[in-house]
């Protein structure tokens, strides 16, 4: 483990708080953390092929350095997607710390439109057989998401296409929930009072805010021309509203990540637009956080007891490419301090992950 000392600039604190760079385990790729209630630290990343991976997962108690033996989640072999970065596993936290992790699957002989999304639940201590969630849509795209509450909610999230769409002001968000932690889920549906059009090469992010909001963070395609940031937001038992966080005129798709983060009472996102990470509170202006040369990507966040909060990005990573790794820390107050940095490596089709050890310092996992 690599360990940096960075010095805060803040009379308050005695001690440094240190950002420490860590390899994902098993040389895998696209790293994905939640941490529990307790502190523990669940991880799922991916190993082997890119066009055929198999996804692994290990926690580790507060406290504690070192992982625990990693077990396979998928129970088809082989059958994760890691080109493109953003197709990887997702994971959550739920119910007397229950696991939860969605993974687009890879589509059989060639055939993209019919590619699944697929669900396992972690069950005494190895997981479940996966199961298929997407049925009756069609081009998954994207990374998928999990959210789950304390209360045995699991809502599974994704882009995708009616059987009659043809365009990206066609692909709609859906959705499948559980009331029973993951037992059972309801038929894939169109997410309720969610605009049309999903910029099709982007993932999503599902996440309960702590008011208990289910949140999902995407970039929106309505038009050819835009892909602007939004997110969607509902009451239990209502339906979405959608608010445009950021926009970006732009004709392409940019294959881009986004995530959410409890950070207090509130909640942080942070996205990639043109090259730069930002980060702002919901409902707050957004800070640009990522000012190294090269081109900034896939942020990860995460948040220390002391309120300050650690935004990690890839740098330079593309199509078969690899690159290095930037971070910078937020103080108490959202506003970016001195303590900043870049490092290698990030490798191929990989991108970081980052937690708050017990002690209050930051891990970036890459």
């Amino acid at each position: 483990m690599k360990t940096i000392a960075l010095l805060l600039l803040c009379p308050l604190l005695a001690a440094a708080t240190e950002v420490k760079l860590e390899r994902v385990p098993e040389g895998g790729v696209q790293p994905q953390v939640a941490v529990a209630a307790d502190g523990a630290v669940h991880l799922v990343y991916l190993t082997g092929k890119p066009d055929g991976a198999d996804i692994r997962y290990s926690f580790r108690k507060a406290g504690d350095t070192a992982w625990s033996a990693p077990v396979t989640v998928n129970s088809e072999a082989q059958c994760a997607v890691a080109i493109g970065t953003i197709r990887g596993a997702q994971l959550a936290v739920g119910k007397a710390g229950s696991v939860h992790v969605v993974w687009n699957g890879k589509a059989q002989n060639g055939q993209h439109a019919t590619a699944p999304l697929c669900y396992a639940r972690l069950e005494a201590g190895k997981f479940a057989a996966q199961r298929t969630l997407n049925t009756g849509t069609i081009h998954l795209d994207g990374g998928a998401s999990v959210a789950a509450d304390d209360k045995g909610g699991v809502w599974v999230v994704w882009h995708a296409a009616p059987p009659e769409g043809k365009s990206e002001a066609d692909r709609r968000i859906y959705v499948s929930r559980s009331r029973d932690d993951g037992a059972t889920f309801t038929n894939a549906a169109p997410a309720e009072g969610a605009p049309a059009g999903v910029c099709a090469c982007c993932s999503l992010k599902a996440f309960f805010s702590p008011a208990g909001e289910l949140l999902t963070f995407y970039r929106n395609a309505s038009d050819k021309t835009q892909r602007d940031m939004t997110l969607l937001t509902a009451q239990e038992g209502t339906a979405f509203s959608s608010k445009v966080l950021y926009p970006w005129s732009i004709a392409a798709c940019p294959m881009s990540s986004a995530t959410l983060l409890a950070s207090g009472k509130a909640t942080r996102a942070a996205w990639e637009t043109e090259g730069t990470v930002w980060t702002a509170l919901v409902g707050e202006t957004p800070v640009p956080v990522a000012l190294s040369k090269g081109k900034a990507r896939h942020p990860a966040l995460a948040v220390n007891g002391r309120g300050e909060t650690l935004v990690s990005w890839s740098l330079g990573t593309g199509w078969q490419r690899g690159g290095e790794l930037g971070w910078v820390v937020l103080d108490a107050n959202g506003q970016p301090a001195a303590t900043r940095g870049t490092a290698k490596e990030v490798p191929v089709w990989s991108h970081t992950a980052a937690f708050a050890n017990a002690a209050g310092d930051f891990i970036i996992l890459h």
